[in-house]
């Protein structure tokens, strides 16, 4: 090589040196890589990850020889203005040649021998190829871990805050919640399986982490309307005493429609009319029963009387408080007494249908009353007849709906010229 070629060369290797070198301690550096190094790895990912380690040892081997080689050439070319013959021989031997020395131990095991080895000799450029083909296989490791972790991961960490979040609220309201501690047992298996071998076990655990988030923020909810509960209980139990109120009223209602309906119509099909508001009363009495609630300190909230905000006062119970509880058997009751609510309103309506029916055909006939008389038939025996048969079953109580409906329509055929 001339001195202008070393000199080029020395240059090229320079900015390869570099270059390799960042790359190199960025992956060394690499939250992914040093992770898996300070976990207890198992299954695949300790597999491939004891592959990696090799791999990534040899890539520093390489690394360190291909510096060595280059060094001495830098030293060779700085030591004379000019390098003579004798530099530049020895400057192509290093520049071009097999000067790159791997010794035995940095060598794969399976390439090793027990005999005495001087080491593998490379060129410069084989040991770029060899570094890189290293480093291309540790950072395939890290590529397929980061991306399970990527996919995974967040929505564990999802699941935990809400799961942290729930406990905090329960530790605020004196509850215990055996299935928030299952839970949490899931969520940390699940990131042990993630830690240990996301490219194993880990791998199939979307799923499950998407339950364990679902679960944590059903729980953390549950434990936001116990809190909410909490603070103004007083409130929530009047309401709800209120709309008891209204589905007693409700089914009253519905009776006495019944009632008539049973003197008015003849044989009507009536709607169920089951008596809830009775059972409701009971449940909504029950929330203040022992084991629902933290011991009480002061009067009752039935009657609207509110505990200091962030008090443990509250009805019912002894020892630690069960706000949870008591948040779910109010939700359900308040549930319940709304379809109690809705069912007797359905129920007086279809009753008031059937009077609106018997009140509509008594319209209708008399409509076509006044359209014989226009037409000048009111005399006529056979629609006078009609018009009294009709008449007198809309007229009569219990009134036969069906039996009316026919001589309502029958009465005005005949009116229009069909038969009767």
């Amino acid at each position: 090589m001339s001195a202008e070629g070393v000199e080029h060369a020395l240059r090229i290797r320079r900015e390869e040196r570099d270059r390799i070198s960042g790359d190199v301690l960025d992956l060394d550096a690499h939250t992914v890589f040093r992770l898996l190094g300070g976990s207890a790895l198992h299954g695949e990912t300790a597999r491939r990850w004891a592959d990696a380690e090799r791999r990534a040892a040899l890539l520093w081997a390489l690394l360190d020889a291909y510096r060595e080689v280059l060094d001495r050439a830098e030293r060779i070319a700085g030591s004379r203005r000019r390098p003579g013959a004798a530099e530049l021989a020895e400057l192509t031997g290093l520049l071009t040649g097999p000067a790159v020395r791997l010794a035995p131990e940095a060598r794969p095991v399976e390439r090793r021998s027990l005999l005495a080895s001087p080491g593998e000799r490379l060129t410069l450029d084989a040991a770029v190829a060899a570094m890189d083909a290293a480093f291309r296989d540790v950072t395939a490791l890290i590529a397929d871990v980061d991306a399970v972790w990527s996919a995974v991961l967040p929505g564990l960490d999802t699941a935990a805050a809400a799961a942290a979040a729930a406990r905090g609220l329960l530790r605020g309201l004196g509850d215990g919640d055996p299935e928030l501690d299952a839970c949490e047992r899931e969520i940390e298996r699940l990131r042990g399986e993630l830690r240990g071998d996301p490219l194993g076990s880990g791998r199939g655990q979307a799923g499950a982490v998407e339950r364990a988030a679902a679960t944590a923020g059903r729980l953390r909810e549950r434990a936001e309307r116990a809190t909410a509960l909490r603070r103004g209980y007083g409130a929530h139990r009047e309401a709800l005493g209120l709309l008891v109120d209204r589905v007693a009223e409700a089914e009253e209602e519905a009776r006495r429609t019944r009632d008539l309906v049973l003197v008015k119509i003849a044989s009507p099909a009536l709607p169920a009319l089951p008596r809830r508001a009775p059972l409701l009363r009971d449940r909504l009495t029950a929330l203040d029963g022992p084991g629902t609630g933290p011991r009480t300190g002061g009067p009752d909230p039935v009657g609207g009387a509110r505990h200091p905000e962030g008090s443990d006062g509250g009805p019912g119970g002894e020892g630690g408080g069960r706000w949870l509880a008591r948040a779910e058997l109010l939700a359900g009751l308040e549930r319940d007494a709304e379809q109690a609510l809705r069912q007797a309103e359905r129920a007086t309506a279809a009753l008031c249908e059937l009077l609106a029916r018997r009140d509509e055909l008594r319209g209708r006939l008399e409509a076509f009353r006044a359209k014989a008389v226009r037409l000048g038939r009111a005399e006529d025996p056979v629609l006078d007849r009609l018009h009294r048969q009709a008449y007198d079953l809309l007229r009569t109580a219990p009134c036969d709906l069906r039996r009316a409906t026919v001589a309502v329509t029958g009465y005005r055929r005949a009116i229009e010229g069909g038969a009767p």
